[in-house]
């Protein structure tokens, strides 16, 4: 048994997404990423996560980007498709645990460059937040007790 990551899940959700019509490059991945869960995981757990799953043979890249493999998708046929993400995102652990790695698989090693630019390239595509969003990100502001006069 070895240990299973949030972010192997996620990235497999993500990849689900992005790779339905045409492999997806690693910038469709992120933004799947996003959709999936709006907290993206940090570099070096995405690029760890990319090594795992190709390891298991579940990733594969292509000349266009990456898709899932057969095995993937039979594993992910197994996973609800409805319901919470949090519940999905359990199901794909569990199914992840029996996993072994796959002899003669090299595993996608990413450049910690090529994701650090990805992440930025998609962090400036958003747009600015709202002032209510400014005002809800700040620290300290909803733990205060309110002063009464």
């Amino acid at each position: 048994m070895h240990p299973v990551h949030d972010a192997d899940a996620l990235l497999l959700l993500a990849l689900v997404l992005a790779s339905k019509r045409h492999p997806a490059t690693l910038e469709e991945t992120i933004i799947a990423l996003h959709s999936v869960r709006p907290e993206l995981p940090g570099g070096v757990r995405l690029r760890e996560a990319f090594a795992r799953l190709s390891a298991h043979g579940l990733i594969q890249p292509n000349e266009a980007g990456y898709t899932l493999t057969a095995a993937a998708e039979t594993l992910l046929s197994q996973v609800p498709v409805r319901g919470e993400l949090d519940n999905r995102l359990f199901e794909i652990k569990r199914a992840l645990i029996d996993l072994e790695p796959v002899a003669g698989i090299e595993p996608i090693r990413l450049e910690s460059q090529r994701v650090t630019e990805a992440v930025q390239a998609f962090r400036a595509s958003l747009p600015p937040p709202t002032k209510s969003e400014r005002f809800a990100a700040r620290p300290g502001k909803q733990s205060r007790p309110v002063r009464r006069r």
